[in-house]
C-alpha cells in the first residue's frame, strides 16, 4: 500500500514477499539515485523500518522517517548510501 503523507512525502507499507526482499528494494533506490545524480536526476529520500516488537505502528513509522531526513541530508552532502536505513 502507498500513500501520500503530505507535500513530497510518501508512505509504503509492504508485507508478504515485498517485506521480505526490502533490502533489494532500498538497494534499487540506492542505484537509481545514484544514475541521477550522475545525470542531474532527481534523487529520492528514503527511510525504512521494520516492525520490531514497536508498541505501535507510529513508533515504525517514526523511525523511518528520522532515516529518511538522515538520508536527505546525506544525499545534500553528495553521500547516497541508504544501508543505515534498512533497520
Amino acid at each position: 500500500m502507498k500513500t501520500r503523507i503530505g507535500g513530497d512525502e510518501f508512505a509504503v507499507i509492504t508485507g508478504s514477499r515485498d517485506y521480505e526482499r526490502i533490502d533489494k528494494l532500498v538497494a534499487k533506490v540506492e542505484r537509481c539515485n545514484v544514475t541521477a545524480s550522475q545525470n542531474g536526476g532527481t534523487v529520492i529520500a528514503c527511510g525504512m523500518s521494520r516492525f520490531d516488537n514497536d508498541v505501535s505502528v507510529a513508533a515504525v513509522f517514526e523511525r523511518a522517517d528520522r532515516k529518511m531526513y538522515e538520508n536527505k541530508r546525506a544525499l545534500k552532502s553528495g553521500q547516497n548510501d541508504l544501508r543505515d536505513t534498512s533497520a
